[in-house]
């Protein structure tokens, strides 16, 4: 984790939504990123036109131009075996996808290209969310600064607490602003007068905020009782945040098998950029 973003690959298609992620994409490097590989996944048989091909190289020159250190890749196959695969190989840092946007030739960021990657790769994911546009008008960037402005991060005591530990450390490191650790205590599982549940999360929280490794990064922390995924979703407004960190747990050991309910419920409601981290 200590190089989360050093090392990013970011798919792309020929959408609006790929553009503004990859106009988004240039930021990453005031946060660290040295490294930027551009991917086009098509299927298998079917050859890039011309103008296609002049697009992504026209995506490799503008971010050549802002000094960023960026590879084109065209690769052919299934989006979401190639994209997984390829990240391996590449041993990057961090996938970043958009959400929500689908080509008029072709879907390829809906859900089930997003979700076969999130389950199925070992790499933490940034998924940012672009609702559909109309014609004409396009998404405001938010990606970069902004993007790590204030982070929501949601902490599973103790399952996936060290993974996400240290991915906010390097973020604090990176120059994340100001982040709520932020844990739920299941009703399911807990009583609403369980004082000693209380107390241990809280204490699990400081201890969290203690050892964090950016000193600039403004701290808080923040437990709730109830639904894990509903006040997750809530909470986005209630402290304004950019961004939510979630970890993401297998519900077996076959790789990829499926997503844990929480996850995957915060990923496809979360009205903001979330990265998921797994564990």
């Amino acid at each position: 984790m200590e190089r989360m973003l050093d090392k990013v690959l970011l798919p792309v298609d020929f959408s609006e939504q790929s553009t503004l992620m990859l106009e988004c994409a240039r930021e990453l490097r005031e946060l660290g990123s040295k490294k930027l590989t551009i991917m086009h996944v098509a299927p298998k048989g079917k050859e890039l036109s011309p103008a296609e091909n002049s697009r992504l190289a026209d995506m490799q020159l503008k971010l050549r131009e802002a000094n960023i250190d960026v590879k084109l890749m065209i690769r052919y196959g299934d989006a979401v075996e190639v994209i997984v695969d390829e990240a391996e190989k590449e041993d990057v840092d961090m996938i970043a996808m958009a959400s929500g946007g689908k080509s008029r030739a072709e879907a390829f960021f809906v859900g089930s290209v997003s979700f076969g990657v999130i389950r199925k790769s070992s790499k933490p994911i940034l998924l940012d969310k672009f609702p559909e546009l109309e014609a004409g008008k396009s998404h405001a960037c938010r990606m970069g600064p902004h993007l790590f402005r204030h982070a929501l991060v949601s902490v599973d005591l103790p399952m996936c607490s060290n993974n996400i530990e240290e991915l906010f450390d390097t973020l604090c490191e990176r120059g994340l602003k100001e982040a709520t650790l932020f844990h739920v205590i299941d009703s399911s599982k807990y009583n609403v007068g369980d004082n000693q549940r209380f107390a241990d999360v809280k204490l699990g929280l400081e201890d969290i905020k203690k050892r964090a490794k950016g000193r600039d990064c403004r701290i808080a922390t923040h437990v709730h009782f109830g639904t894990t995924a509903y006040n997750i979703l809530e909470v986005i407004k209630e402290v304004d945040a950019s961004i939510v960190i979630i970890g993401t747990k297998k519900m077996s050991n076959l790789r990829g098998a499926t997503l844990g309910s929480t996850a995957e419920e915060v990923v496809r409601k979360c009205p903001i950029p979330v990265l998921v981290v797994p564990c």
